[in-house]
């Protein structure tokens, strides 16, 4: 068939059965690469679902809180007596002072420590079981808390805490009570860095969805809790005159169900 019988058997086709033409606006068509196009809104429940990764909880202490912190603080720092920590630390730094558990009950301030660490547990066994029936079971359950050692770290310019993570524990904290004004940073772009606390994971390779690393500077009252098992490291710092003392205060603590509690007294009875 020559090629002008078949463009006209084309032409005779198409008229017998013309193609349908839809608007553009009609398809609700979006023009995905410049954004362009009709904007239809839903509203929808969304979750994310991440059980493979333990969060960092942050928070700000109570104002009274604070107070009491720094207050116990002072009192552990000019106690000549005082026991240090620092034989079982990882830090390049000179002080680093046993909290004893008798004045944090005194003080009232024990409770609200425990009471942290248990919403921190139950938000990560949540995100660990997202379904609703585990949740419903999660929310339900008595989680028992119980604080290990705590102690103060009094950092100084130039002192620095390595790389590291906690052991013979399950949760780890800091809280910050003392924070110096700091000389700026040699390199404008990394502005953020000196005496900052950065947390490290590299537990994803979707490097365009996730970043390895995140760095907080230190602002009186911020206090975090993470997994013992979380990498951190505290950047050295400069001051140049004045008050040059970065305080914070860390803590370790275990937790346990009620129900395993239960079971292995029960196991360890038979």
């Amino acid at each position: 068939m020559s090629t002008r019988q078949e463009r006209r058997r084309q032409e005779r086709l198409a008229k017998k059965h013309p193609k349908k033409e839809y608007a553009k606006e009609q398809l609700g068509y979006r023009n995905w690469a410049d954004g362009k196009g009709k904007e239809k809104i839903y509203e929808m429940e969304v979750s994310l679902i991440q059980p493979w990764s333990v969060p960092v909880f942050k928070t700000t202490l109570p104002p009274d809180v604070l107070q009491t912190m720094i207050e116990i603080s002072d009192q552990v720092i000019a106690d000549k007596d005082a026991k240090s920590r620092g034989e079982y630390l990882a830090g390049q730094i000179d002080t680093e002072l046993l909290v004893e558990h008798n004045p944090l009950e005194q003080a009232g301030v024990m409770g609200f420590f425990v009471g942290a660490v248990r919403q921190f547990v139950i938000q990560c066994k949540c995100q660990m079981m997202p379904q609703p029936q585990y949740i419903e079971a999660i929310q339900r359950e008595e989680w028992l808390i119980q604080m290990l050692t705590m102690w103060i770290i009094s950092q100084q310019p130039e002192e620095y805490n390595p790389m590291h993570i906690h052991t013979q524990c399950q949760i780890s904290s800091v809280m910050y009570l003392k924070v110096p004004k700091m000389l700026p940073s040699k390199k404008e772009h990394r502005l953020s860095e000196d005496g900052s606390i950065l947390f490290v994971s590299n537990s994803s390779r979707d490097i365009e969805l996730n970043i390895p690393s995140i760095t907080f500077p230190p602002q009186v009252g911020d206090f975090y809790i993470f997994g013992a098992q979380q990498q951190h490291t505290v950047y050295p710092y400069r001051c140049e005159e004045g008050d040059t003392e970065r305080r914070s205060i860390s803590f370790n603590a275990v937790f346990q169900s009620q129900t395993d509690y239960n079971k292995l007294q029960k196991e360890n009875k038979s």
